[in-house]
């Protein structure tokens, strides 16, 4: 067993009653480092202690550091009557987080409530914000990743100008460089300053901090998903634009299909900022239509997200093992055996299959049901076609066919035909068609699109 201790920033009279008792019955004491101020004291008071100072100069990184303090702790654990670990802070600190991943069978960590960074600073953050809902976190640790800037943020340790720095250019990715943010350098006061100074400050030590936000989207250079919720719910809230205010889930229809096609034209630009302008757009119908569901307590984000997630997962048991009460739905998949990997078409049989499974459908034309009537015509049409690719009936599609519904049309047609036979026949060829291009794995809806947007440009060139 390990026994961890948070000693907070260094002053003794900081420690609570069970600290100090904890610190005096250790057998060893280590320190994570003997710089800590708290080390002074503890030879005052004639405490022996160990320090693992020697792995700072034969590792890599911090996580290197890490690995290697949890390995010497659960190696000297194995001899020690009583060993106590005492770190700044047991919530942040990264190689308390490496005793627990590494913790051997039979190992136990046990943590003793004590004075952290977080006691420290926080009196010092409250008169600039609420400190509820605040995340810590230790400079080592923090790069910009998971930042919710509508949460107040206290990043601690850092310890000199370069983490500084680093911390800066993470969070000035966020926010812009003149918001302010708190400086703690130490002594219980937050000093305010504007982000781009963070890093000009004239001491920094272990006790060096900053705290930040909330920041609005009014605020900051870059948005996230919930800016966008909140965005949209702004815009149709009462005050709110008109326009939005009145649209409904059939309103918006045919917006959500032209974004969509959008977005298939700014990949085939191969513009990578112009396909994010544009998936931006098909994302804002997606948050749009989330908003008008909450707004009638249909569904929310939190609904739709879990939704799509649980569906990913259930469709794809090669890679997520299928595990009790995860959804699973008993259809006869083909899982790869061990060693080996699975191809494309057999995940695209095993989703066919999954999905025919869960809606119920027991044969292929059953399946026939769950294509969507709501497609473009073409897609409409090779989604039904790969839904009859195992129907023994259906002969292999061929060129011939295509002929044949051509010399149909040209050569048998009366003047006198009813229209509903001339529709009729054109359909015959236009399925055809469409039959050959799935045959071949095309996508005739994109083919065509394509051929008259390149259409458009040549005959604009030959005008000019």
């Amino acid at each position: 067993m390990i026994t961890v201790v948070s000693i907070g920033p260094g002053d003794p009279s900081f420690l609570n009653v069970i600290t100090v008792r904890t610190l005096r019955d250790a057998s060893p004491l280590v320190l994570r480092t003997g710089c800590h101020p708290l080390s002074v004291w503890l030879e005052t008071e004639g405490m022996a202690f160990r320090t693992l100072d020697h792995l700072y100069e034969t590792s890599d990184d911090f996580d290197a550091l890490s690995r290697a303090a949890a390995e010497e702790l659960w190696s000297l654990s194995g001899t020690s009557p009583y060993l106590v670990y005492a770190v700044s802070d047991v919530l942040t600190d990264r190689t308390v987080d490496a005793l627990f991943s590494s913790r051997p069978e039979g190992g136990e960590v046990r943590l003793v409530p004590g004075f952290s960074f977080a006691d420290y600073y926080l009196p010092a953050c409250r008169p600039f914000f609420s400190t509820a809902d605040i995340r810590i976190c230790p400079a080592a640790s923090f790069d910009g990743t998971g930042l919710q800037p509508s949460r107040p943020l206290l990043i601690t340790e850092l310890n000199d100008e370069i983490t500084a720095g680093e911390v800066k250019q993470a969070l000035a990715a966020w926010i812009r460089d003149e918001e302010t943010v708190l400086f703690l350098p130490g002594d219980g006061k937050a000093l305010p300053v504007p982000l781009y100074e963070l890093d000009r400050q004239p001491f920094y030590d272990h006790l060096s901090a900053v705290a930040c936000g909330p920041f609005s989207y009014e605020q900051r250079s870059r948005k996230n998903l919930e800016d966008l919720m909140e965005i949209i719910d702004r815009l149709r809230a009462p005050g709110g634009c008109p326009w939005d205010r009145k649209q409904t889930h059939q309103s918006l229809e045919p917006y959500v299909v032209e974004e969509a096609w959008e977005v298939v034209g700014a990949a085939e630009e191969n513009d990578p900022l112009h396909l994010a302008e544009e998936l931006g757009d098909l994302l804002f119908q997606v948050v749009f239509h989330t908003s008008i569901g909450k707004s009638f307590d249909e569904f929310t984000m939190d609904d739709v997200l879990s939704a799509i997630c649980q569906k990913m997962i259930r469709r794809h048991p090669h890679v997520f093992a299928p595990a009790s009460g995860s959804g699973a739905t008993g259809a006869a998949v083909e899982l790869p055996e061990a060693g080996t990997r699975i191809t494309a078409e057999q995940v695209t049989d095993n989703w066919d299959k999954i999905k025919q499974a869960e809606t119920g459908s027991k044969t292929p034309l059953e399946a026939l049901k769950d294509v969507s009537p709501a497609l473009p015509a073409l897609r409409y049409a090779e989604k039904v076609l790969r839904k009859m690719k195992h129907v023994p009936a259906l002969p292999d599609p061929a060129p011939a066919e295509i002929t044949e519904s051509i010399r149909s049309l040209a050569e048998d047609l009366d003047p006198a035909l009813p229209v509903s036979e001339l529709e009729k026949r054109f359909a015959a060829l236009l399925f055809a068609c469409s039959r050959l291009s799935a045959a071949l794995g095309l996508d005739s809806e994109i083919l065509l699109h394509e051929f008259t947007a390149r259409l458009i440009r040549d005959c604009q060139a030959l005008e000019k």
